[in-house]
């Protein structure tokens, strides 16, 4: 059920009413001093950042010593302005009870009162706190856009989030860069009992291997180099909620070995720990790549493979849902309008044409980046094709990369690409991974290596970038 504080200096009444509620399934820890409970509260929101010690509910007495109640809900809401609060008052306060409602306190009840009474109370706070949560939730979700659209592709999606959200299946979450894996994370732990709880995300690509084991499990002090005090994990913090490992394919194979663990046990140890810590998370994967090819290679664990991919998930690429492309590009008109303070009703006929042709091998990451650009220009009620540089995008439907231009001044990139140096066959025998290594490395050097004006350039995202520096074993200032 839910976990309950009950502030009270009386203990008799405390060990009452935690009998009460202990009895309808609660979980409940009182405090005779509401100090202490502030000081819990703080332990479980800031200093150990546990969700799963934070409270749905406090129920507090008005009169008492050391804090009246009216000050402890003052100080309640510094901590955690959502936590709702009931005030236990006698009938000669009431108009303090009615002050402490105008201060946020959620209801009162009257001493003395009925078990009964104060359990349907706690059960409407608890209902009336977890719809403003679901509403937050639904518009957070509304912000996001990568599933606009009525094709068949993204139906397909919704019916899978809704098949799974429930349970406590491990996902796989396959598709392109910018076709959404995290927003399909965040559908299903929305839509599933989990929804009160922690929904931690975690980019394996971006970590480096030698901290992403303390990211995972954390760490105690001391047990490396740095390790200057203790560290809460990603799957520790995500108890009873949701771990979203994106990129999963770019873990490395001591680390999935350990992740099988946790996946098969749900139990693992801290860094420089032999103690094990328990866990129930739900785990959610999602990657770019082709897994089977790379459990060929011996880069994957065939039974880490088997054990996420219970159920998979492929997010179709915004070329094979093209009826959705122009709801998208009106939603972000929409929301740039607002961000622009413009009033763009409407993409005229060329510029229309462009986009339904054009194969976004960014999807909808690239169209949300070529609306804000062409918002920005745009000085009428319409954005058109003079509004963006169609060289700044891979040509519609062909798919070849345009000559780059140079990040720090906007000029053409040209002298020493790699396409210069097989035009004038220097890499006419080259691999096309040669080539594309050195088109990595030419692009880097044009940005005097800014791994994120770089990434631009090539049009994916930092993460995807890192991952090529690692496969092609580019070093920084490479030469």
């Amino acid at each position: 059920m839910s976990l309950v504080y009950i502030v009270d200096d009386e203990e008799n009444m405390c060990k009452v009413l935690k009998f009460c509620l202990e009895e309808d399934g609660h979980e409940v820890v009182y405090f005779t001093d509401p100090k202490k409970a502030l000081i819990k509260l703080q332990e479980a929101c800031f200093i150990n950042n546990s969700p799963s010690l934070r409270p749905d509910i406090i129920v507090s007495d008005l009169k008492m010593p050391q804090m009246d109640g009216i000050a402890f809900l003052s100080e309640l809401k510094k901590i955690d302005g959502q936590l709702p609060l009931i005030m236990m008052t006698a009938y000669a306060s009431v108009q303090n009870a009615v002050e402490a409602m105008k201060e946020g306190a959620f209801d009162y009840i009257l001493k003395p009162f009925e078990p009964d009474e104060l359990k349907l109370l706690i059960k409407k706070a608890i209902e009336h706190t977890r719809l403003i949560e679901e509403n937050i939730s639904l518009k957070s979700i509304s912000g996001e856009v990568n599933f606009i659209g009525t094709s068949q592709a993204v139906k397909n999606v919704f019916e899978m989030i809704t098949s799974v959200a429930n349970s406590k299946t491990t996902v796989l979450i396959t598709g392109e860069s910018g076709t959404g894996k995290e927003l399909v994370a965040r559908l299903i732990h929305n839509n599933s009992d989990r929804i009160k709880k922690p929904f931690v995300k975690i980019n394996c690509a971006a970590i480096p291997d030698t901290l992403l084991e303390s990211e995972l499990f954390g760490h105690k002090k001391g047990s490396f180099t740095g390790a200057s005090g203790d560290k809460i994990g990603k799957f520790e913090l995500a108890d009873s909620g949701t771990i979203f490992l994106d990129e999963i394919g770019d873990m490395n194979l001591n680390l999935q070995s350990k992740l099988l663990r946790v996946i098969q046990e749900r139990q693992f140890e801290k860094i420089g720990c032999n103690k094990s810590v328990t866990v129930d998370v739900r785990i959610i994967a999602a990657t770019n790549q082709n897994l089977q090819k790379m459990i060929g290679e011996g880069a994957f664990r065939e039974d880490l493979y088997y054990r996420l991919n219970v159920f998979p998930i492929k997010i179709p690429p915004l070329r094979e849902r093209k009826e959705d492309i122009m709801p998208i590009a009106e939603h972000f008109i929409r929301e740039f309008n607002r961000e622009f303070k413009k009033n763009v009703v409407k993409i005229n006929d060329e510029m229309k044409d462009f986009i339904l042709d054009y194969s976004f091998p960014g999807n909808v990451r690239e169209l949300s980046n070529m609306i804000e650009r062409a918002m920005i220009l745009a000085k009428g009620n319409e954005i058109n094709i003079n509004h963006f540089d169609k060289s700044d995008f891979y040509s519609a439907g062909g798919g070849n990369v345009s000559q780059p231009k140079d990040a720090a001044n906007g000029a053409n990139f040209s002298g020493n690409t790699a396409a210069d140096k097989i035009n004038n066959s220097e890499f006419s025998d080259a691999s096309l991974e040669q080539i594309e290594r050195q088109h990595i490395i030419d692009i880097l050097k044009s940005t005097n290596w800014h791994k994120g004006k770089a990434a631009e350039i090539l049009k994916i995202d930092r993460s995807t970038l890192y991952r090529m520096l690692k496969k092609y074993n580019i070093t920084l200032k490479e030469e």
